[in-house]
């Protein structure tokens, strides 16, 4: 409307002129490369955000709480940018007003904005690639006392539950919203829920036993948990989470047990704690038990709530920390002392750790400064070492979010990194770590190939611990024997505080510009780049050309022998162990060679459309990546395991590495066997 006088006054001809003139414009910008893609997911997030502004008011930072699984749908990461961007816009906190769950590649992308002060959400789903739009929308009311306040309001919800309101995401949503709006919800809590996208009895449970762990076998310095998780339930992923007990990096061993064995064990039991002690040269067996009927005595939750309901209620008990004592709720079964033999006997496919256990038969570089100033402190020294950060040649890794406590410093480190204008998805790595580890930065230049570690501490004193710039380019260090052993020398020396090989290869791979941005996901679980998270991610893309992952269909994941590629199933597929969708053993090098075909797993292909179920069993041949890579015999670790990441981030590489050794029909009865801790999963199917 602007002008709008001025512009009646023209000629026609002029006006034709000038219409001539923009459409030539609009489509020459749109036929730049990228232009159109970007604008069209810019668009696609401010319509989203637009959307529930409509249906529920202005959103904002005092009463809103965003939850969404984007960066997961596979692809969906394109838009991430422009959700922080929208997000941002609004001044919310990271910690305050979001919740990004994990989920399936194949799992849609969808945003729900919840309201405290009207407890409306909008529940909102896109589509895009050939088209970007808002395809499904509905506001429901999800406050908890309205919805349980009587037998015909619970009756309701239970009817829209049953047609899936929320595209089937109604009980993650209403509790995961309504807990966050108690005020009470522990963000240490709501980190396991990202990884396990929904709140439940269980992954509650295991809040209370990994507390129950830390306090009485603290997380020092040189102590470590190896997880037995036996039986498994929704706990798993908090252990995960929590410690940093990944699969793919033998934190965590997943199996089940029959009712007759829980019952031999007694006490309800949850689970063996294997605590390593390096600095006391000691290793314990902590065997714990969980006893729901404590909880469901005392929730308040009645014999005839509905799920939902009575499931809400546990969490809400369990969310209160006082009630943690309460006698019977946690066990200590048995402390046992063991040795690494009888810890590897443990970890063995076909061994039951219980019955292994005998418990079944058969220096400082700054000052302190403030809390808020910390992040600011961290970001200007990078710069002074550095120069200028910027969205061309700078990329940040840290933890933070992972040690404890350090959560407390999400806000103003978001704060600082976006007031660089740094891109979430082209500058930034935030990777996994356990609580008892340090928080640490490493900001890279690739201009220069420079790259800065930062060590803080932080709680009675916040400070920087240890600074170190290093020149790590790839290039560089490894032109000439002469620069290999300089840089071996370094790594003696465990420069950047032991992490060196880890933030080399990840920066240098970034440096490329070809490091696909599904596996950076999982190196932020993983913690390193290797060949062995490499290979995951190529098996996974065979499985899912092959075993497309359509509606309906699902992997289940049986990961023996382990190695680090598990951790890409995890992150890929959503295949957490507290969600039963990857199982965890170690197989003889008798066994190995038994099956044969460089043995890489098994993995279930449950076809729900067509009704069947496959034991998809594949080889991964790391011999070929080895002979291929051009790494020489006499070159260090760090130098041949980045030339094989190197080779393998090319897809046209992976022809040939990934082996179907064998399909094998199988049903209900079967899987639930191989799940067993008695069962070998390749005795079961019969290959062994």
């Amino acid at each position: 409307m602007i002008q709008k006088n001025a512009i009646m006054s023209r000629k026609i001809k002029t006006t034709i002129t000038s219409f001539v003139f923009l459409t030539i414009l609009i489509l020459s910008l749109g036929s730049i490369p990228g232009m159109a893609a970007e604008n069209d997911s810019q668009d696609l997030m401010a319509q989203v955000f637009a959307a529930a502004e409509n249906e529920l008011g202005n959103i904002g930072s005092k009463d809103t709480l965003i939850i969404t699984d984007i960066g997961s749908p596979a692809e969906s990461y394109v838009f991430l940018d422009n959700f922080y961007s929208e997000f941002n816009k609004r001044n919310m906190k990271y910690t305050e007003n979001l919740l990004v769950v994990q989920n399936a590649r194949n799992a849609p992308l969808w945003f729900a904005f919840f309201k405290e002060s009207s407890g409306d959400c909008t529940f909102i789903k896109v589509s895009y690639g050939d088209e970007d739009k808002i395809s499904y929308q509905v506001t429901e009311n999800i406050d908890f006392d309205k919805l349980y306040k009587n037998k015909r309001s619970r009756t309701a919800w239970d009817e829209k539950v049953n047609s899936k309101v929320f595209d089937g995401r109604e009980f993650a949503i209403v509790t995961i919203a309504n807990a966050w709006a108690t005020g009470d919800l522990d963000y240490e809590l709501m980190q396991c829920l990202e990884i396990h996208n929904h709140f439940c009895p269980g992954v509650s449970s295991g809040m209370v036993l990994a507390q129950w762990m830390e306090e009485n076998y603290p997380l020092k310095e040189g102590v470590s948990y190896t997880v037995f998780s036996c039986p498994n339930w929704c706990k798993e992923d908090v252990f995960v989470k929590r410690w940093d007990a990944t699969p793919g990096k033998g934190g965590i061993y997943v199996s089940s047990l029959t009712p007759e064995q829980k019952e031999e064990i007694g006490n309800s039991p949850a689970g063996i704690f294997v605590v390593t002690d390096k600095n006391a040269g000691t290793m314990k067996a902590v065997v714990l038990g969980f006893d729901f009927n404590v909880v469901n005595a005392n929730s308040g939750a009645k014999a005839d709530d509905p799920g939902w309901a009575s499931k809400y209620l546990a969490d809400l008990w369990l969310m209160d920390k006082e009630n943690w004592d309460e006698e019977g709720l946690v066990t200590n079964i048995a402390v046992i002392d063991i040795d690494a033999d009888i810890l590897n006997k443990m970890k063995l496919a076909g061994n039951n750790p219980y019955e292994v256990l005998g418990l079944l038969k058969s220096g400082e570089v700054y000052g302190p400064v403030e809390e808020k100033e910390l992040m600011g402190h961290v970001f200007s020294t990078a710069e002074k070492e550095l120069g200028t950060l910027n969205p061309e040649n700078t990329f940040i890794m840290t933890d933070i979010g992972s040690p404890a406590g350090s959560d407390s410093f999400l806000n103003d480190f978001y704060s600082e990194f976006f007031g660089k204008d740094l891109k979430y998805t082209k500058n930034l790595l935030v990777v996994q770590n356990a609580r008892n580890n340090p928080l640490w930065f490493a900001f890279f230049d690739k201009s220069s190939g420079n790259c800065t570690y930062i060590k803080v501490s932080y709680g009675d004193k916040n400070k920087i611990l240890s600074l170190e710039t290093e020149n790590i380019d790839f290039e560089a260090l490894s032109g000439s024997p002469e620069a290999i052993a300089a840089w071996n020398e370094k790594l003696n020396s465990t420069v950047f505080d032991g992490r060196a090989t880890t933030i080399l290869t990840i920066a240098n791979a970034w440096a490329t510009g070809d490091l696909d941005y599904e596996l950076m996901q999982c190196l932020g679980l993983h913690n390193h780049f290797c060949p062995g998270v490499s290979s995951g991610f190529v098996l996974a893309h065979w499985l899912e050309e092959n075993y497309p992952l359509n509606e309906g269909v699902s992997y289940t994941v049986f990961s023996s022998p382990r190695w680090c590629k598990d951790d890409v199933f995890l992150k890929r597929w959503d295949a957490s162990p507290g969600k039963g969708g990857i199982f965890v053993a170690d197989l003889t090098a008798e066994e190995r060679e038994a099956i044969g075909g460089n043995i890489a797993g098994i993995f279930v292909v449950t076809d729900k459309n067509a009704g069947t179920m496959k034991a998809v069993v594949l080889g991964y041949n790391s011999s070929i990546v080895s002979a291929n890579s051009g790494a020489k015999a006499d070159d260090p670790s760090w130098v041949s395991r980045y030339k094989s990441d190197i080779w393998l981030m090319n897809p046209d590489n992976w022809d040939g590495l990934v082996t179907e050794l064998a399909v094998i029909n199988i049903d209900d009865a079967k899987l639930s066997k191989m799940k067993l801790a008695d069962s070998n999963p390749y005795e079961v199917i019969g290959l062994l």
